[in-house]
């Protein structure tokens, strides 16, 4: 047996520091949770000294019931629908470039295909002005539109989905055509049933990159009707002071939901990403 260690030492250290690295990640999360179950004052009593009962779950419920009394439901509701109608949209619009970029060649297409890569690299700071002007211009500003359609584009996607459609062989898709497929066809009888796991890894990303946006559903929509998740946590402050267990039950809400979809969906969220599936 000590024999079996000395040699094998470096696989138990590197076990070693992941279970520690893992500790380090998921404690300040954990804290927050049972944080959520306390009130304000006992939050804080119990972090100095740093103890055992520090991260254990209080009985309370006044954060969560406070929460949903100051329109959270309503924040949850916006965003799933917000969420939904951005993945469904972004699914079809993504995919349909994607197929485009991987079946047809045309003058410059490799230099917008290039555009399109860089475009999910430009900070969507460097961007919110210009677009919340033609929101206002066109008279969305203030809406579900200004929330949901600029939202609906995304380079990341687009490439995802064009590499995926490069891997289907040439020989299924040119049979399809001498079969009387037109090319909208090959994309919905075709392409698309074979790229599952790519759309659900797509559709997470859509997903959680629009539940956890803040800036643009701060400037797009100021209204509380239409506010989303993440513009809500903000209001649970007063003017001299933060209500931290309302902050942590919400945050606790709006952290674990995004977690549960990466759970399920993991194994397509990875393919999709490495493209490992369709080999």
């Amino acid at each position: 047996m000590i024999n079996y260690f000395k040699k094998n030492w470096s696989i138990y250290l590197w076990y070693f520091v992941i279970l520690l690295g893992l500790i380090i990640t998921i404690l300040p999360f954990w804290w927050g949770i049972a944080a959520s179950f306390k009130t304000n004052p006992k939050i804080f009593g119990e972090l100095k000294p740093l103890s055992l009962s520090t991260f254990i779950p209080g009985n309370s419920f006044d954060a969560y019931f406070a929460i949903f009394e100051n329109n959270f439901g309503r924040a949850m509701l916006n965003t799933f629908f917000v969420s939904t109608c951005s993945v469904v949209g972004g699914l079809v619009i993504n995919s349909m470039a994607g197929f485009a970029f991987a079946q047809f060649r045309f003058r410059g297409d490799n230099i917008i295909f290039a555009f399109v890569l860089l475009s999910f690299a430009v900070p969507a700071d460097a961007i919110a002005i210009p677009l919340f002007k033609m929101m206002r211009q066109i008279g969305w500003f203030d809406t579900f539109y200004a929330l949901i359609i600029p939202m609906l584009p995304n380079g990341l996607i687009i490439f995802l989905f064009r590499q995926f459609f490069l891997g289907i062989p040439k020989e299924l898709t040119e049979a399809s055509r001498v079969d009387g497929l037109s090319w909208f066809g090959v994309y919905l009888r075709i392409c698309m049933p074979l790229s599952i796991p790519v759309t659900l890894g797509a559709g997470l990303l859509l997903f959680v990159g629009q539940w956890e946006s803040f800036l643009w559903p701060l400037i797009a929509a100021p209204s509380p009707e239409l506010h989303l998740i993440q513009v809500t946590l903000g209001r649970f402050a007063t003017e001299y002071e933060a209500i931290w267990n309302q902050q942590f039950a919400a945050s606790s809400i709006a952290g674990l939901l995004p977690l549960i979809f990466i759970y399920l969906f993991q194994r397509q969220f990875v393919s999709a990403l490495t493209g490992i599936e369709q080999k």
